[in-house]
């Protein structure tokens, strides 16, 4: 079969201890397209963690074959194993070439390839009648002996594997041409193989920008456009940089949506365009780029000067997509946390403006008990006290999140003192509820999905009860949403204070026409409706809030 018009992935791993399968340090896999005009480009790499005891590593062969240091591999943190690349299987159905698939990991991390290729093999069978040809094994005495130059070491941002892996592609093409025409083989040896656009790698250009740009502005089409050409991996230090197909993070958790989340798009703009550094911006260009293989869409808003509105609608929905997805990564503290005060501010001033509402408690209640199957609202009333039982209602909606309660008191002597006994109980419910910061009265799903996305952390884990083994970044993430949400709150806790207060001193009137009082508090309909007494005395103990 002839891998000319079909997309190639090639892929390498490397072990300083020849023979042994489980102390891998580095994998790598390019991708090849169709359209052999363009380059291979990066489409896994990742440093690896040895499953065994460090000591058995042949670090000085690692440092000066590869550039890879015991230290540095340690300071990587918590990286994969090649256990792990066999799992992930990247390569499942995929057309593959392997400098040697008979051996070990590859035989494994291509069982499900669709097809593979070995150049080891493919070499042998060109030049089974050479027997100098035949006493090449290994990828440079191949290239050596076919021509083709060495690396000239001007590109420094690509590692050693990446650049054994370019090597592997050119001479692949070069084979793959004796493949095809065979009997060219003696003209197109004599000649060597030439340089290409694969091989050597182009020279590193350590300055992206002359002039040290501060936004898109001060950058021309030109500029952008050489910037964002097909060339653009080769400014990255591959040395610091990670890629699983499509993510810079390996096994990322996964988390809801961005669909869900109400308002994204204008958020992603404002992030994107107001928050943002111009750096930061380049980078996330940068990785849409190279990790969503977006190439066209980032030059065209980098030339747009950060304005993504002018792509595509599927286009727009996906860079959205992606800023959303990753904000815990693209923003920095300081800017998270200004992004989650004004969120909140922005939620509870939205929910302070909703109007009050009476709901008529037992005629809503009849009507949901027979309604046809959908969104249904939840009720319920104080537990069984005597004659007490009525004086509190609450409905919830089909969230669960309260949006109307209703306190009553009626009745005299015994009776009406039960009920105030009651209404009090539940009235010190609500201002426990309204005390606790991380209460659903102030943070509504959308708030807690943004958060999440935002701080990267789930929002249970930052409401629940801190633990010894906490990380630092849950730790720093509890304490600033609470102090947000405390100083964001003080406004309306005071008003709802306020509120209270003055049911209480509706309830100590001596007044026979006394109305009731209703209020919103953050899009819960507050009602105190009293039935009044002769006998009143005793209400004025009923509120105390201050």
């Amino acid at each position: 079969m002839s891998s000319k018009n079909t997309t190639l992935y090639f892929v390498d791993a490397y072990s300083p201890n020849e023979g042994d399968s489980s102390l891998f340090l580095e994998y790598g896999i390019l991708r090849w397209s169709e359209n052999k005009s363009e380059r291979p480009e990066v489409y896994v790499h990742t440093y690896l963690q040895p499953q065994y005891n460090y000591n058995r590593i042949h670090w000085s062969e690692a440092a000066s074959k590869m550039q890879i240091s015991r230290d540095f591999i340690e300071s990587k943190g918590d990286l994969p194993a090649i256990e792990d690349m066999i799992e992930a299987d990247y390569l499942k159905r995929k057309n593959v070439v392997c400098f040697d698939a008979s051996k070990e990991p590859f035989v494994s991390l291509l069982r499900n390839s669709e097809h593979v290729f070995s150049i080891v093999d493919v070499f042998a069978d060109i030049y089974s009648d050479d027997e100098k040809a035949q006493s090449c094994t290994t990828l440079s005495r191949m290239c050596d002996y076919v021509g083709l130059i060495p690396d000239d070491n001007r590109n420094t941002n690509y590692t050693p594997l990446l650049k054994r892996l370019h090597q592997m592609a050119a001479l692949w093409s070069f084979l793959e041409e004796l493949l095809l025409n065979p009997k060219r083989r003696k003209s197109i040896s004599a000649g060597g193989i030439q340089p290409s656009f694969i091989w050597p790698l182009p020279e590193t250009k350590d300055v992206w920008f002359e002039n040290d740009p501060k936004s898109f502005k001060d950058l021309s089409d030109k500029e952008i456009t050489d910037f964002f050409s097909s060339n653009l991996a080769d400014r990255l230090d591959w040395f610091e940089m990670n890629m699983y197909a499509c993510d810079w993070l390996f096994n990322r958790q996964q988390r809801p949506t961005a669909r869900e989340l109400a308002g994204q798009k204008e958020l992603a703009e404002f992030i994107f365009q107001k928050i943002l550094s111009f750096r930061m911006q380049i980078w996330i260009l940068i990785f849409y780029s190279q990790f969503f293989h977006k190439k066209e869409d980032s030059l065209t808003i980098a030339k747009n000067r950060g304005d993504f509105s002018v792509l595509r609608p599927a286009g727009i929905e996906s860079f959205t997509n992606f800023i959303i997805d990753n904000l815990d990564l693209f923003l920095s503290s300081d800017q998270k946390a200004s992004l989650i005060a004004s969120l909140i501010n922005q939620s509870l001033h939205e929910n302070d403006t909703v109007p009050f509402e009476h709901y008529d408690f037992d005629l809503l209640r009849k009507k949901d008990r027979t309604a046809p199957e959908g969104p249904r609202l939840y009720f319920s009333s104080s537990p069984e006290r005597g004659s007490a039982a009525d004086c509190y209602k609450e409905i919830r909606d089909a969230t669960g999140r309260s949006i109307y309660r209703r306190f009553e008191i009626k009745g005299r002597g015994k009776e009406r003192n039960a009920h105030i006994e009651n209404v009090r109980h539940h009235v010190n419910e609500i201002i426990r509820e309204a005390s606790n910061p991380f209460s659903d009265i102030w943070m509504t799903p959308a708030l807690k999905l943004w958060i999440q996305y935002i701080t990267g952390i789930n929002f249970t884990d930052i409401v629940r009860p801190q633990k010894m083994n906490d990380p630092e970044s849950l730790n720093s993430a509890r304490i600033t949403l609470r102090k947000i949400i405390e100083r964001e709150s003080s406004p309306y806790l005071e008003k709802l204070y306020a509120n209270l207060n003055e049911c209480g001193e509706l309830i100590s009137q001596e007044n026979t026409d006394i109305p009731s009082k209703g209020f919103n508090f953050q899009g819960i309909s507050i009602e105190v409706m009293i039935v009044p007494s002769s006998k009143m005395g005793f209400i004025k103990r009923l509120f105390s809030f201050e």
